[in-house]
């Protein structure tokens, strides 16, 4: 019986205490624009498009010929940012029918030389990082 009295006791305190060193994060909500979702949605259909590239036999014997890893290739593109991505996008628009291959291959090792001169990547042993 003198067990259950004191277990009646400390029972709140280890609760009040359990309560307080719970942290919460703020939480924000916030309206989401037709324009942000445009965005989103614009920015996967070009990953998928520029991935959709790389699939194919021809480009990846052209980059294997370049010294581009396709498994390299493909996680570097699904990293790119919006500007990236519209960047690549707006080459494909401006490439003429039949020279899409070989424009798309050279978009893709400029971006990848670019990357690991910033230090971004690792891809060509050549290229060396401007930060070090």
């Amino acid at each position: 019986m003198n067990f259950f009295r004191r277990l009646g006791k400390v029972v709140p305190i280890l609760s009040i205490l359990a309560l307080l060193s719970i942290h919460t994060a703020p939480l924000q909500a916030a309206m989401v624009d037709n324009d942000q979702l445009l965005a989103s949605s614009q920015q996967e259909l070009t990953k998928t498009k520029i991935l959709s590239e790389l699939d194919k036999q021809e480009v990846q014997d052209k980059l294997v010929a370049a010294g581009v890893n396709i498994d390299d290739a493909k996680q570097r593109i699904q990293q790119m940012n919006q500007q990236e991505l519209a960047q690549i996008q707006q080459e494909f628009e401006q490439m003429p029918a039949g020279s899409g291959i070989i424009g798309a291959l050279l978009v893709v090792f400029v971006v990848l030389v670019v990357t690991d001169m910033l230090g971004a990547t690792d891809v060509f042993g050549f290229v060396h990082n401007i930060n070090h």
